[in-house]
């Protein structure tokens, strides 16, 4: 078959465009599509429209009359092909064998009715026909290819040859491409390059494809569906929008139904997702997928019989299908089952070792448990078998750059990040995680499995296809598998940087409480515990009640915790997906603060043994009923306390920004939060402070929790010389933010002038934990080391410093060294001062303390008897030489002493 594909492949390309103009398009959905709405509707318009509209019988019947008005010696296969098509879409495998046999006694010569064949073959377990008909594809292909040079068999042929593994791109480039230059108005063209596409996730081409087909045929369910799907994890707007187009066309279009029915699971809506599956039943009872999505909502109902008759139901047709045990794991990978899902993909690959799908899937289980020697092994064979597979390429890619990564390990914890970035802050992420682990442990009753992996990304794109498998992402900053933590470091976040401790804490936070519930949580409860945690290790870490926020609650866009997972799913906008973040923490300290911590430390337990979340909210907290209710008036009260005192009138959007407008506006609407602020902003515009200052401190007034006046007032107030009252406003601001770079700078410039070293200390280490890779928060830390006596963390500040390539290196390795020797760490501190030399030679004090430093060895050696000689006398000798060079008599230190005078 190699050959007779090579030999094809070659002279096929050949011939290819010569021959492509030669031929038109025959009769199909594309002329149908062209053909004007004044005359009437001709019966192989009616056929084509009633396939698209899922009315199957009535096209069998109509597709079945037309092809025998065109006469026993008709080569046309079109009619041959719907009929066809209508009975598989209808799950009607043992008829279309029948009518595959009788069609191939009419057209012995179609390869188009013998690649839907081997489909039909293989629905009808009979494995050896299948074979057949993908073998005579070839011989025909090869004996009579000047049968096949129409644009219809053309693209046939590139279906066959993509079946049988030929390399992607050479399909693209020498069939299909070829045909879409000359032929741009064939819907099928397009199709295909899509198809091709999205079976490679390379979805901008296959979106791309699909809007040419729909552009061409705009009533087609299919190509709607597949612009859906190519859109999914990229845009909601118009994933929602080419969905609805579908379904207005076939409200029963089975692939529409199945993204709809992926989504629903996504968002914890079983109950719905079982009922549009019993849609789909209607339409064809003997859908594998659909028994797949069933032995799925089954495992999440911990229901194991009938997830296993689910799964035999869905293997009934074909019992070799590797696609139901791929999308029922795939499915619970989703749901953060990734042991479930590895079994699931390992049972896919036992049917088909060469099931692409499954492997790729398996690789990503794999890292995302920590089984990475297996999981990049996998990544390889994908990627070597097919090289257009966008996540294999992006998976190899990636490891490549991982290898560049630093290991860094301690109490179970592997930690692996950039090698430049580990030096400067990556003590600091092992003390965060164990600090954490000891906290959140003993609080939640766990015994981690370890290792527990951290890995942190320079590159945001590199965190993504480590997450995902594909770029994106964007507004994730960390993601936690269980064992595996992948997050963004502050490198890859650009300006808008958010506290890497506060990311790492609630990450690890997952790491706890999926652990305890083996990874049996719903997305709600999950997030809403790590955000709960988050702002109680820090009070200025996580979201707090904000205006936005208020708006939210009061205009009805609350989402009931029965439904708050779905909140996740496809959220209106960034914002929309904070407050879902946010929400879901509310819903978590309710819960401890009314029913305790152990009522929800009880539920947890529950989930870990498979009971279903409103099961378990029911026999601990109460019904998700109550919850609902309940929960709905708590947020609202909490809305309605946020400046209770304030006027919530909503300005006009529209507004033209003039200082006379919003005084009067105030004026007419007093102590509205929005109005003054807005008032504020145009006052210092104009430079008008002190009233600027009168506006901000009415908002404080009726809202002091509200943080969005303190960095203007700040302002304000720096303006009007009042320093001591700008670093009030910006602490207090501190209190309630931890992402402001330059909040935190502005708070070390003046302790430090002031000479407040422990409060330098403070904003130094809280500055580290926004953006480590700055060398201010280092500086400021040395600084308040060195004049609080504080040598360990002096020699820890000055360490990182001296990485940072500063630019007064030999004053940084010159402190460094005098730390350490006297903290009598005498080897340190001697290649330390020798760096500070070798960056200024003539550094007289730097000379004297390495002689300080040499003799504090000769002491050591001396008081260390166990030493051997050999080892005495050679540091000894080297001592001296050192000493000949720089000590009294060697004119060094004479020199700098009469350059200094």
């Amino acid at each position: 078959m190699k050959a007779i594909r090579s030999l094809f492949l070659s002279a096929l390309s050949f011939c290819l465009l010569g021959i492509l103009i030669q031929y038109t398009v025959s009769l199909s959905e594309s002329s149908a599509a062209v053909l004007t709405s004044i005359r009437t509707e001709t019966d192989e318009e009616k056929a084509l429209r009633l396939f698209r509209e899922g009315n199957y019988d009535k096209t069998i019947e109509l597709a079945r009359k037309i092809d025998q008005s065109l006469g026993r010696y008709s080569v046309q296969e079109q009619w041959k092909v719907l009929i066809l098509k209508s009975l598989m879409r209808q799950g009607k495998y043992r008829q279309a064998k029948l009518e595959l046999d009788e069609s191939l006694k009419a057209l012995e010569y179609s390869i188009q009715l013998r690649l839907l064949g081997i489909e039909i073959c293989k629905y009808n377990n009979d494995a050896v026909v299948s074979q057949m008909l993908a073998d005579e594809i070839g011989e025909l292909a090869s004996r009579s290819s000047w049968r096949y040079r129409d644009p219809d068999n053309l693209i046939t042929l590139s279906r066959y040859f993509l079946m049988l593994g030929a390399d992607a791109k050479e399909i693209l480039d020498k069939f299909l491409y070829p045909i879409r230059s000359k032929m741009g108005d064939n819907p099928e063209v397009h199709r295909a390059i899509a198809d091709l596409a999205m079976q490679k996730q390379d979805f901008q081409i296959a979106a791309e494809s699909y809007a040419e087909v729909v552009r061409i045929l705009p009533n087609d369910p299919d190509a709607h569906s597949g612009l859906a799907k190519a859109f999914e994890s990229s845009d909601a707007e118009k994933y929602q929008a080419e969905l609805g187009l579908a379904l207005k066309v076939n409200p029963n279009h089975v692939p529409s139904l199945l993204l709809q029915v992926d989504q629903l699971i996504a968002g914890e809506k079983y109950v719905i997702a079982s009922e549009k599956l019993d849609q789909i039943e209607e339409v064809n009872s003997n859908l594998p997928e659909l028994w797949a999505y069933r032995a799925v909502l089954a495992h999440l109902d911990n229901d194991p019989e009938k997830e296993l008759s689910h799964r035999s139901r869905g293997l009934v047709s074909w019992p070799a299908n590797p696609m139901v045990d791929h999308l029922i794991g795939r499915e619970l990978s989703q749901k953060y089952r990734f042991s479930e899902g590895e079994t699931y993909q390992r049972r896919a690959l036992v049917l088909d070792e060469n099931f692409l799908p499954a492997k790729i899937q398996l690789a990503h289980d794999l890292l995302r448990l920590g089984q990475e020697l297996e999981g990049w092994k996998l990544a390889d064979e994908v990627f070597d078998k097919d090289q257009y597979s966008v996540v294999a390429h992006n998976l190899v890619k990636l490891r490549d750059n991982m290898s560049k990564f630093k290991t860094l390990e301690r109490d179970g914890f592997v930690v692996r990040m950039d090698a430049f970035e580990s030096e400067i802050y990556g003590d600091r992420v092992l003390d965060l995680v164990v600090e954490a682990s000891e906290k959140l442990c003993k609080k939640y009753s766990v015994e981690l499995e370890f290792p527990i992996f951290i890995e942190i990304f320079p590159k945001q794109q590199d965190f993504a296809i480590r997450t995902f498998g594909l770029p994106g992402g964007s507004g994730f900053l960390g993601v936690c598998f269980g064992r595996v933590v992948t997050m963004n470091s502050p490198a890859a976040q650009g300006s808008n940087l958010t506290s890497w401790e506060s990311v790492l804490w609630h990450e690890f936070c997952h790491v706890v409480t999926l652990q305890k519930t083996k990874n049996k949580m719903p997305r709600w409860l999950s997030e809403g515990i790590s955000v709960y945690e988050e702002k109680l290790a820090d009070p200025a870490w996580g979201d707090s009640m904000s205006i936005p926020y208020r708006k939210m609650i009061t205009g009805g866009e609350l989402t009931p915790v029965s439904q708050l997972s779905s909140a996740f799913l496809r959220p209106k906008s960034g914002q929309h997906l904070q407050f879902a973040y946010y929400e879901s923490s509310l819903v978590v300290e309710y819960i401890v603060d009314q029913f305790g911590l152990e009522s929800l430390l009880k539920v947890l337990d529950d989930l870990a043994i498979g009971t279903p979340i409103n099961d378990a909210l029911r026999r601990h907290v109460a019904p998700v009923e109550f919850l609902d209710k309940k929960f709905d008036a708590h947020a609202k009260q909490l809305a309605d306390q946020l400046a209770a005192d304030a006027n919530w009138d909503i300005p006009n959007p529209e507004a033209a920004p003039e200082l006379g407008y919003w005084k009067q506006w105030n004026q007419d609407h007093p102590d509205n939060v929005e109005g003054l602020l807005m008032l504020a902003k145009l006052l210092f515009s104009e430079k008008k402070y002190a009233e600027a200052v009168d506006a901000l401190q009415r908002v404080i007034e009726l809202t002091p929790e509200l943080k969005t006046p303190y960095p203007l007032l700040a302002r304000c107030y720096r303006e009007l010389d009042q320093q001591d009252k700008a670093i009030s406003a910006l602490e207090k601001y501190a209190r309630l933010d931890a992402d402001s770079v330059e909040v935190f700078l502005s708070l070390l410039q003046n302790t430090s002038a002031q000479g407040d070293w422990e409060k330098t200390r403070k904003y130094a280490r809280k500055l580290a934990g926004v953006n480590p890779l700055l060398t201010a928060p280092h500086r400021f830390l040395s600084m308040a080391a060195q004049k609080l006596g504080d040598d360990r963390s002096l020699i820890d500040a000055l360490a990182v410093l001296s990485k940072m390539n500063p630019l007064d290196a030999s004053d940084v390795h010159f402190r460094l060294a005098s730390a350490l020797n006297r903290e009598k760490r005498y080897a340190e501190a001697k290649t330390e001062v020798v760096k500070a030399l070798e960056n200024a030679p003539r550094y007289r004090d730097a000379h004297q303390l390495l002689l300080t430093i040499l003799d504090n060895i000769e002491v050591e050696l001396e008081a260390k008897p166990e030493e051997s000689q050999a080892t005495q006398s050679a540091e000894k000798m080297n001592s001296a030489k050192i000493k000949n060079s720089v000590g009294p008599g060697s004119g060094l230190i004479e020199k700098q002493s009469e350059k200094s005078n």
